[in-house]
């Protein structure tokens, strides 16, 4: 009994000892650590990395601005002790209003290094333009949190993870302004009015831009205090030969901005309205929609040349416009015409429906046969409604068109007129059956 109760209490004493080792390592003046390591300062602990090392960083504050610490040709990872406890700040605490407008307010610690990861910390930028990491091959942020504005992350690619943006009031969280592919996975955006600015100002001697763009949008939520622009605000006027192309993917919720040309920032053209709350074009200044911009949700195109593929694709988990996955229609029906070619009393009339929303126009075609006619040439019969409180309003009655054609019709109870059964945002519902088919 009396060994067992030695070792716990050497086992006892071991785990203090090592819960303690980060204070005792603080206490001896160590900030940052390579392995078991410990160095005193930050830019120390830098240029003693090797390539693909990770650093790991205690409580406090740290930056390598204007620190001359060895960066170039290397692939570092660092990881702090918690979005609460560690902080990094990018470029100077306070920017020099004499550099404003110019990339000289930015951080230059990584020019000339390979792939930097930040991890598990918070990020301080500031709200002035061109702030962020100047000429990083590649860089990482997950499961961080960055306060302000940033232009500069990646020249090659800058990918945001599990990371939680918080813009300047009034301003964007983040240019996509020099990466050639950008990718935000499960983030969330805390704005208000301005989320994610796709622009770059052009090539290295102020002309159109020499790089195609891709930014991949996953699973991301948005969180606005204020109505504005939609997440992505597009200007592709610069881009010469080259283009975005931009992948919507997943479940992605907006808080707190309507859709494109709802909140009538500015007057638009009908051909640069998205009717989309997830992106729009900036035509305020110029032709920010040149035609050369793709966007795909879900593997599908939406927007392509310059305007909408369709108002009303249907994915069926999510669909493109806010007018059409809101139903926001007004509906004019044209008068009932014989159709065509058809000698069995089938008519037909144009349904016009105009989106509230952005005032697209489309134009869709309904038909009926006559009402006593039914497959096998018997008299429809209307059925009965059960107890009101449980029974559903509608009652279906099946008639064959032309061609072959089954079309259900809806009809209100007490009502004689016929309606047409539908989907939401249907007016109809065909399937191709034989003449001889039965229910």
């Amino acid at each position: 009994m009396k060994t067992f109760r030695k070792l716990l209490a050497a086992l006892f004493c071991c785990a203090i000892a090592f819960a303690m080792v980060p204070s005792v390592a603080m206490a001896d003046g160590y900030v940052a650590w390579i392995g078991d390591k410990g160095f005193a300062t930050l830019e120390e602990a830098v240029t003693a990395a090797k390539s693909g090392d990770v650093i790991t960083l205690g409580e406090g504050k740290y930056t390598l601005y204007h620190k001359g610490a060895e960066t170039v040709g290397k692939d570092l990872t660092f990881i702090g002790a918690g979005t609460d406890k560690t902080e990094w700040g990018i470029g100077a605490e306070i920017p020099d209003p004499d550099k404003f407008g110019t990339e000289y307010n930015s951080d230059y610690s990584f020019d000339g290094a390979g792939t930097i990861t930040f991890k598990n910390m918070t990020m301080q930028s500031g709200s002035a333009d061109y702030l962020g990491f100047v000429r990083a091959d590649n860089t990482v942020v997950e499961n961080c949190a960055i306060n302000g504005k940033t232009f500069y992350w990646g020249y090659e690619s800058a990918t945001f993870k599990d990371t939680v943006f918080n813009a300047p009031q009034g301003d964007y969280a983040i240019w996509t302004y020099c990466s050639p592919v950008m990718t935000f996975d499960g983030c969330t955006f805390n704005s208000s009015g301005k989320t994610i600015n796709v622009y770059t100002d052009g090539g290295p001697t102020g002309g159109p831009s020499t790089y195609n763009m891709t930014l991949n949008y996953n699973n991301c939520k948005v969180i606005s205090s204020k109505d504005g622009k939609a997440v992505l605000n597009i200007n592709d006027s610069n881009k010469g030969d080259y283009g975005y192309t931009i992948n919507i993917t997943g479940t992605n919720t907006v808080e707190g901005l309507t859709a494109d040309d709802l909140n009538k920032e500015y007057t638009k053209e009908q051909k640069d309205i998205s009717c989309s709350r997830l992106f729009e074009f900036n035509t305020k200044y110029g032709n920010g929609n040149s035609g050369r911009t793709v966007v795909s949700i879900d593997g599908i195109k939406v927007w392509e040349n310059g305007e909408m593929v369709s108002h009303e694709v249907d994915t069926e988990n999510d669909r493109y416009t806010d007018g059409y996955k809101d139903d926001a229609y007004d509906i004019t029906y044209g008068e009932w015409q014989p159709k065509e070619g058809c000698t069995d009393g089938t008519e037909v009339r144009t349904v016009t429906k105009v989106c509230r929303y952005c005032g697209k126009t489309v134009i869709e075609t309904e038909e009926k046969k006559p009402q006593a006619e039914e497959a096998g040439g018997q008299n429809t019969t209307t059925p009965t409604t059960g107890d009101s409180t449980s029974v559903i309003l509608f009652s279906l009655l099946m008639t064959i068109g032309c061609s072959g054609t089954v079309i259900f019709y809806k009809k209100k109870e007490n009502r004689s007129s016929l309606r047409m059964a539908s989907k939401p945002h249907y007016h109809q519902l065909k399937i191709q059956k034989s003449k001889s088919a039965s229910i």
